[in-house]
């Protein structure tokens, strides 16, 4: 048996020297290259396109390996004669003996250089490579990615200046690589091999849908150790991205950014993507359009992911965005903060979502210039969010945000702490958004609710909910707000208030309906309403207990201010070119009441007040007022009409004028129970044009009445009593009563004139005629008081020698101050004197003797009582002719 084996042995041996033999001659024996006309058929008739290859060259041991120079594969028809697949030099090998005698494949190192492939796509959607792809047998079964895997042995990869060209005609879409290189070590299972890759890329997008053309650049290099393992895992160790690119479209974005971390590994038995905290670092970026600063970043993510690529379920861990962008010019921006969360977590059967917690710290923002900002802002919020995008709900759960805003915007340019939580629902599948027990607080403010609801959010968004601010102090909040206080004639005002009401509001109106709202010692209810913002159209309709307006009106003038007839010619000048807020009214655009049950203004007091306003933007705006006051009512009308037009009625009915008096002037010299009617019309825009224009009607009517501080029937007494040389007696009350006082006058221009003033009272009947110039702020008006013979009234029997007497007084000067003239010449003649003499019994020396005393004692009597009722100052008189004395009496 041992000499046939090693006849066996022999024989073998003889045929690997043969076959050796064989595989070193054949290169020298056989020229691949005298096949190239063969190959060219045989590749156009498998695929039909053109085929050329330049130099070939062949080896066989130990590597079998070919190398291929300027190979060009033609396109397919219709897509033009330049070729698909063009390369300069292709060359790859593998093992001679491993494959012989294992049928295990060794590849040498794959490469490519200068290699060019044009990928295209029609406006029909046929493809260039459509037709090189052979249709796959269903019952045809390739061996799991781990079978190959455990077969793959590649020396390595060296890609050299390769480019791609990607020519979509139906969508208009390009894509363009260039200068790729990609370099690897050896591929084998369980064994770390290099990868380095590097390349260009160009994208452009044509205008379609509403976008813009873009183009998209980018550099793009990528290294990592790569381990593939037998059971199929792979593992990147230390992986690194970098990427700088550019889009251009209607805005320029521009971005570097460095992709690394310590590995990412892909386990092939559960199918798990999972990576160790891995850092994306944005080293800056820009977004920008023309003319205008662009938008500058820069930051850091860092995070671990777990991404399941059965289930398609992914966990992003301890999270961590650190974000700074700036933007320059006359809208200055910037600003840092920090995103963090501990997980992340994504669930696809459950189509949900959960950050817990998730926080966003501002470090700073800053809008404006940096030493004079606008808005400053620095805080914190945290939430828990979790989304279910099947149902298209989305919570944040116990969300509170802190933050102190400041800068020249805010009002008072202070800096102040605004805070704000509440649970947050987001219902989009019915679009709308609920807020549960909102708080918010800020500027001294405590602001709160049950629940607001956000809806169609989709469309116009409405929001619903209820308010309620807790009582604060106005004072220090406008402070707060950098307003000046105002001087209140109270200084104990604005020290508290409160409000609550449910709330409405959409983007085109808002109402705020069972508004409660507190203020001091004043409470307010009722509807408020802006049904417009556009026009500004507003509607009301409130109701407030009490009022006492005097409080916040600013304090009285000290005495000594200069008022009336004591003001300057400039302050009146100025006062008359006051200008009315005529287009702050006819911009008005309100609609509503007013109730006050109980008003205090000016120091009068009124009762059952009702203010309604109406009045659309551009047309006639009235307001009426009606009130109940000292025993009688008011009503009061007035409109502006579009070109400053002016209407004011005023009706005063049954007042009791002395508390009214007593309240408006502090006097109480007037008393009676009357009514006033004014019905007057005018044009202007300023006070001095309205007095000119003035045009209308006056009419006055008071009945039981007195003047006090003025006793007419004592004054005569006292006359009677001196012209008869007896002492006077002052025994009366200091007052003149009347049973009636009334008159009308027209206004026009300005101007009211009168001529029907009557008043009568058992010893006095007075009659007067005149005008008042508004304008001018004068008075021309005389009236005339006569003395009736009559036993009845105020000193009646003892003045009934004296009826008949009519003392003319010219009332005339400032209407503030005026000048009254009493005109004695035509009041006090010889023959009055003559038969007053007669009717007392004086003797004629006496009355020669005493005339001028007489007649001085009872003008500044009766002087006295005059000024005491019109209030002004003695007229300089001309001197009154000394009367001829008396023809003897006969005998």
């Amino acid at each position: 048996m041992a000499k046939p084996l090693k006849i066996l042995l022999g024989i073998i041996g003889a045929l690997l020297l043969l076959v050796i033999a064989a595989v070193i001659a054949l290169p020298l024996l056989f020229d691949p290259n005298d096949y190239r006309s063969k190959l060219a058929e045989e590749v156009k008739r498998e695929t039909g396109r053109d085929f050329s290859v330049g130099d070939i060259r062949l080896a066989v041991f130990p590597w079998l390996r070919v190398e291929l120079n300027d190979v060009k594969l033609g396109n397919a028809p219709g897509f033009g004669a330049a070729p698909m697949l063009a390369a300069r030099h292709a060359e790859v090998g593998v093992l001679l003996l491993p494959l012989l005698r294992e049928k295990r494949v060794e590849a040498s190192t794959i490469t490519l250089e200068k290699a060019q492939l044009h990928l295209s796509v029609d406006a029909e959607g046929h493809s260039n490579w459509q037709d090189l792809i052979k249709p796959t047998d269903p019952a045809d079964t390739e061996p799991p990615i781990v079978e190959r895997l455990r077969k793959l042995d590649i020396s390595g990869i060296a890609l050299a200046e390769v480019s791609l060209l990607y020519d979509n005609r139906l969508s208009g879409q390009k894509i363009e690589i260039e200068a790729l290189k990609l370099k690897t070590g050896r591929l084998y299972q369980g064994k770390p091999f290099e990868v380095e890759t590097a390349f260009k890329a160009l994208m452009t997008l044509p205008p379609g849908d509403g976008a813009v053309a873009s183009s998209t650049q980018a550099t793009i290099a990528f290294t990592s150790e790569v381990t593939l393992a037998a059971n199929g895992d792979v593992l990147l160790s230390r992986p690194k991205l970098e990427l700088d690119g550019q889009q251009t479209a209607a805005s320029t974005l521009a971005a570097k950014l460095a992709v690394q971390g310590e590995s990412l590994r892909y386990t092939a038995a559960s199918q798990v993507l999972s990576t160790s905290p891995l850092t994306v670092e944005l080293k800056k970026a820009s977004i920008g359009s023309s003319g205008k600063p662009p938008l500058t970043a820069k930051g850091k993510l860092v995070a671990s992911l777990d991404y399941q690529l059965a289930s398609g379920d992914a966990l992003l861990g301890k999270l961590q965005l650190k974000l700074e962008a700036a933007q320059n010019g006359a809208q200055a921006l910037s600003t840092a903060f920090e995103l963090a969360s501990d997980s992340l977590a994504y669930t696809k059967a459950a189509q949900s979502f959960t950050a817990q917690p998730l926080t966003l710290q501002l470090q700073s923002l800053v809008v404006g210039a940096a030493d004079k900002p606008r808005l400053t802002a620095k805080g914190g919020i945290s939430t828990q969010l979790v989304s279910d995008f099947g149902k298209q709900l989305h919570t944040f759960k116990s969300m509170v945000a802190d933050l102190q805003l400041g800068g020249s915007a805010l009002p008072g340019g202070k800096p102040q702490v605004f805070k704000l939580s509440s649970g947050i629902t987001a219902d989009l599948a019915a679009q709308q958004a609920s807020f549960s027990n909102p708080q918010l607080t800020g500027l001294g403010l405590q602001f709160a609710g049950q629940k607001w609801l956000l809806s169609k959010l989709d469309s116009a968004p409405v929001l619903e909910g209820d308010v309620a601010v807790a009582p604060f102090e106005p004072r220090t909040l406008l402070t707060l707000l950098g307003i000046a206080i105002p001087q209140t004639a109270d200084a104990d005002t604005l020290k508290s208030m409160s409000l609550s009401a449910q709330v409405s509001a959409s983007t085109k109106s808002a109402k705020l309906k069972g508004l409660l709202l507190k203020l001091d010692d004043t409470t307010l209810r009722g509807d408020l309403a802006v049904r417009d913002f556009a026009s500004s159209a507003m509607s009301f309709a409130l109701m407030a207990d009490r009022l006492d307006a005097d409080r916040y009106l600013p304090p009285a003038p000290k005495p000594g201010a200069s008022v009336g007839a004591d003001a300057t010619v400039a302050a009146k000048a100025d006062a008359n070119a006051t200008e009315l807020p005529i287009e702050l009214v006819d911009a008005l655009n309100a609609q509503g009441t007013l109730e006050i049950a109980s008003l205090k203004l000016r120091n009068i007091k009124l009762a059952n007040v009702r203010l309604k306003l109406d009045g659309a933007r551009g047309a006639t705006h009235r307001q009426q007022l009606a009130a109940n006051l000292y025993g009688g009512s008011a009503d009061v009308a007035l409109s502006v009409a579009p070109g400053a037009r002016h209407t004011l009625k005023l009706a005063l009915t049954g007042i009791n004028a002395a508390p009214l008096l007593k309240d408006l002037i502090n006097s109480d010299k007037l008393s009676g129970k009357g009514s006033v009617m004014l019905d007057v019309t005018s044009t202007g825009r300023s006070v001095g044009a309205v007095k000119k224009a003035l045009d209308g009607k006056l009419a006055f009517n008071l009945a039981d009445g007195a003047v006090k501080g003025f006793n007419l029937g004592q004054i005569m007494r006292d006359g009677q009593a001196l012209l008869s040389q007896q002492m006077p007696v002052d025994s009366s009350a200091q007052s003149t009563d009347f049973a009636e006082l009334r008159g009308s006058g027209v206004i026009t221009d300005g101007v009211l004139k009168s001529d029907d003033l009557t008043a009568k009272n058992p010893l006095l009947r007075l009659e007067g005629a005149g005008e008042v110039n508004l304008v001018n702020e004068t008075i021309n008006y005389l009236a005339k008081p006569t003395l009736v013979n009559t036993a009845g009234g105020q000193g009646g029997k003892e003045l009934a020698g004296l009826s008949g007497i009519t003392v003319p007084v010219r009332i005339s000067g400032n209407l503030y101050t005026p000048k009254v003239g009493i005109d004695w010449q035509s009041a006090i003649k010889q023959q009055a004197v003559t038969e007053l003499r007669e009717r007392l019994g004086v003797s004629e020396e006496i009355v020669r003797e005493k005339r001028e005393e007489l007649r001085a004692k009872a003008k500044e009597e009766i002087s006295k009582g005059l000024l005491k009722l019109f209030g002004g100052k003695q007229a300089p008189l001309p001197a009154e002719p000394v009367p001829a004395d008396p023809a003897p009496q006969g005998p």
